[in-house]
């Protein structure tokens, strides 16, 4: 059977789904078959038989049997939703929010005195993650992670140059000059300009904030050297006595194409620790480099988890350029202990494993197949306090997904089966044993799993607690992959997308599991399901925003209106679609205001005319829509009240990454506040709804800035727009502006901070239209 790259197969396949009709009648899950039973971790029983099996997955690989054969373990890094679609930059972004047990907001000291300080709004209370701003709890400091670009002239070796750099460290020969030169080397010379003359750097800068005022002040711009790596993000751990900053670096392949093992080799991690004890004089304490590629990683009190992707690069030729039986005479010839992922402490610390080979799992291929990805996936535990690794798991297989309840840890991968034979539409086979579609048919559907592996956690410590394997995928934006998941109780709920097209299909899937103690995640229920047929969705629509919250479930489908379902999950035997609603428009990201309210935020939408594409789904999207719910009837929920903040070509972060987004919690003194960053094309508030004449209209960029509204409930339920926080004008940059400019905000009582860029602005709550000078 030959194999295909997902990428043909998910770009076809979301066409197909959005192309599909509507229908009154929903599928019923298949549950996964015996095939996925056997994609759990496998136990082994000593490390030779670990090494049988790394030997063995690196031979198949040269067979053809690789991820860029095969099927490929990551959607999103091969396929976005918005290529080949017109419009892109406009077209609706897949996106959603994920499980929490109430705001992500207010972490405060514990004396008497007023202190409401917003932290990064994350997943789950309880669980950090890593951003690239930072507050002290105290809500007295700022810390704020760029980059920029030194003077220093970085030599780019020739491509027959043999003085490369080291591989995975950035380090360039002892006895190559580093000062710029005056004009370029000519002929065969060793330098060359391209691709990049200067190097980049990480700079932590830090802030002292002043509520009072308001305003801040610099105390520190500290160059952090992370040796051509590529910073990530930053966490803050705060102790009884001292106070670190811990920075993220993966190596150079950050573009690299995810599907391929091969880019991986040869490449590292490093989390280094800033002591911000007294943050005028913060200093490099210490760090860790790990072999491989961090995928993921969060913050537990004083121990962070890390899910990394190791390569094991056999000494010598590559696979690729050699045959199978090649290949196993150089497993046969090299001690492959030497090969797995060590971790040093400080740049000059001894290597030391990661993983003991002798308690490591396999993980198996779909479709039944004895291959085993060679790539050596960790999961381990950081004591944040000594900076020592002191727990870890391993498997070979693939991970790209991690989610972290405070409970548990969960690795999830993409599944792609191309085994299962397809049938054309008339019942015949079809024969693609050549490689060849039949001219009538130009798709078929794989099965598409997503296996998910849970490890138990409990005072820093790991325990695998069982595997399980469920229909469909998480989708393609990796930041929203984690939040499709949800575990409460011993329960992992699970929304995906159906892996299968057709009128008679619901486009989401809701699938239960729970460890059974044998090793194994069981299914223990799903939906759709026989006594429960309803839709998750209408065909043609995909998932936006979702949101786990006790009991329920909130996701919001689009194609061309906006329907939010609630999912009762009370019982996890029997989960059922208790309500639905439907308004124009679409939200990326849901957040809970007190227990009977969500605040959507999103874009505003209309169907395009006479049926047709539009941005994708039927529709063309407008400015950016806050919408506020009451859920408290879950059969009848409602919209209280929405706003549409700009015209066509509006864009916020905010929709793109929930870290974005600032709440702080109501008090008995002020309603729930929300900041996020908007850059406004057009009018401030349009017409709504837009005239259907004017629907294809962009409109040029106006300012960008902070936008506050209060957030009421009960009787007054409603948003109150509270100013904006301008950082530029059309005037002022003639009419140009800098799309994606990363943007964040941290509130202090009744002040608030907004940094965009390497910029940070400050005001009262009550004041915002008056900022103080940018610092």
């Amino acid at each position: 059977m030959k194999y295909y790259t997902s990428l043909i197969a998910a770009a076809i396949s979301t066409t197909l789904l959005a192309a599909c009709s509507s229908s009154e009648d929903a599928g019923v899950i298949e549950p996964p078959d015996s095939t996925a039973d056997e994609r759990g971790l496998k136990s082994l029983e000593n490390s030779e038989a670990f090494y049988d099996a790394l030997g063995q997955a690196l031979v198949s690989q040269s067979s053809g049997q690789s991820f860029t054969e095969g099927p490929v373990d990551s959607v999103d890094a091969v396929f976005s939703p918005q290529e080949g679609v017109a419009n892109a930059e406009s077209a609706p972004t897949e996106s959603d929010s994920g499980d929490t047990s109430g705001s992500s907001v207010a972490s405060g000291s514990d004396d008497s005195s007023r202190n409401e300080v917003t932290s990064t709004n994350v997943q789950e209370l309880g669980v950090d993650e890593q951003d690239w701003v930072k507050v002290s709890s105290d809500g007295t400091t700022l810390y704020v992670m760029g980059s920029s670009y030194s003077d220093v002239f970085i030599p780019q070796p020739m491509a027959n140059s043999e003085e490369l750099p080291t591989e995975g460290t950035g380090e360039m020969p002892e006895d190559m000059d580093t000062e710029r030169p005056d004009v370029e080397p000519a002929g065969d010379e060793l330098l060359s300009t391209s691709p990049a003359p200067y190097a980049q750097k990480t700079v932590l800068r830090i802030m002292a904030l002043d509520a009072e005022t308001p305003d801040s002040s610099a105390l520190l711009e500290l160059d952090i050297d992370l040796q051509g790596r590529t910073a990530e993000g930053a966490y803050l751990y705060e102790s009884d006595s001292s106070k670190s900053v811990f920075i993220t670096a993966s190596g150079n392949n950050y573009w690299s194409y995810w599907g391929d093992s091969y880019a991986f080799g040869g490449v590292d991690s490093v989390i280094k620790e800033v002591d911000v004890t007294d943050p005028a004089a913060a200093a490099v304490k210490g760090s860790i480099r790990l072999d491989g590629q961090v995928v993921s990683s969060r913050r537990i009190g004083k121990h962070l988890f890390f899910a990394s992707r190791y390569y094991p690069a056999l000494p010598g030729e590559q696979p690729w350029n050699q045959t199978p039986q090649q290949v196993q005479e150089q497993v046969n010839n090299t001690d492959l202990s030497a090969l797995l992922p060590q971790y040093r402490l400080g740049d000059t610390g001894e290597p030391v494993p990661m993983v003991d080979p002798g308690e490591c799992f396999v993980a198996a291929q779909a479709g039944g197949n004895d291959y085993y990805s060679p790539d050596i996936i960790t999961l381990g535990v950081i004591d944040l306090d000594t900076l020592q690794l002191t727990d870890s798991e391993c498997y070979l297989g693939a991970s790209e997904t991690l989610y972290a309840s405070p409970d548990a840890v969960f690795l999830a991968t993409t599944q792609y089966d191309y085994s299962i034979q397809p049938v054309a539409e008339n019942g015949v086979f079809i024969d693609v044993e050549n490689g060849e579609f039949p001219a009538d048919i130009a798709w078929y559907d794989p099965r598409v799993d997503t296996d998910i592996h849970q490890f138990d956690i409990e005072a820093g410590r790991l325990t695998y607690a069982g595997s399980g394997s469920v229909r469909g995928h998480l989708g393609w934006n990796g930041l929203r992959k984690p939040f499709r998941m949800s575990e409460k109780d011993g329960y992992l709920r699970v929304a995906t997308f159906n892996d299968q097209q057709g009128s008679d299909q619901s486009p989401i899937l809701m699938t239960v599991l729970q460890a059974d103690g044998t090793g194994k995640l069981q299914t223990v229920s799903t939906l759709p399901n026989e006594s429960e047929p309803g839709f998750i969705g209408k065909p043609g629509e995909q998932l936006y925003a979702s949101r786990f919250l006790g009991d329920r479930a909130y996701l919001v489908t689009f194609r061309q209106t906006d329907p939010l379902y609630v999912i009762d999950l009370a019982n996890p035997q029997a989960p059922r679609v208790a309500g639905e609603l439907e308004i124009e428009g679409y939200s990326d990201y849901l957040h809970p205001i007190g227990q009977d309210y969500l605040l959507g935020i999103g874009k505003d939408a209309v169907a395009a005319p006479d049926g047709g594409w539009g941005d994708g789904r039927g529709a063309l999207v407008q400015g950016v829509k806050v919408s506020l719910f009451n859920v408290s009837n879950p059969a009848n929920p409602t919209e209280v009240q929405s706003l549409v903040i700009g015209q066509r070509g509006t864009h916020s972060s905010a929709l793109e990454d929930h870290r974005a987004i600032t709440v702080q919690a109501a008090t008995d003194e002020h309603p729930t506040r929300v900041s996020i960053g908007i850059d406004v094309h057009g009018q401030t508030s349009p017409d709504v709804p837009v005239p259907a004449n004017t629907a294809f209209d962009y409109y040029r960029w106006s300012y960008s800035g902070l936008h506050g509204f209060d957030i009421n409930v009960g009787a007054d339920a409603g948003i109150v727009p509270r100013g904006t926080l301008v950082t530029g004008k059309s005037d002022d940059r003639n009419e140009y502006y800098f799309y994606g400019e990363r943007d964040r905000s941290v509130m202090v009582n009744d002040s608030l901070f907004y940094i965009r860029g390497s910029s940070v602005y400050a005001a009262r709550w009550d004041d915002l239209s008056n900022p103080s000078p940018a610092r």
